[in-house]
């Protein structure tokens, strides 16, 4: 392997290391439906109750059955 090619490689191992840090950065589907759901959450258990983790934790399970129902589609 010539040496242009073994640092067209390296390049590109540098490439898409970033690339997929970038990715890992990125909220997950799972994420972005928590989110969606953290407002009806909030509404009703209540934001009164500052119990945020608690309500972290709600949305994630509406969440997660969000992913179930559309996993079940496929």
């Amino acid at each position: 392997m010539s040496g242009e090619t073994k640092h067209r490689i390296s390049c590109l191992e540098i490439e898409n290391a970033e690339l997929r840090r970038q990715l890992a950065d990125r909220p997950t589907l799972r994420d972005q439906f928590a989110m969606a759901a953290l407002p009806v959450v909030f509404e009703r258990y209540g934001a009164a109750q500052f119990d945020f983790q608690l309500q972290a934790t709600k949305a994630y399970a509406v969440a997660d059955a969000m992913m179930e129902v559309r996993d079940a589609k496929d």
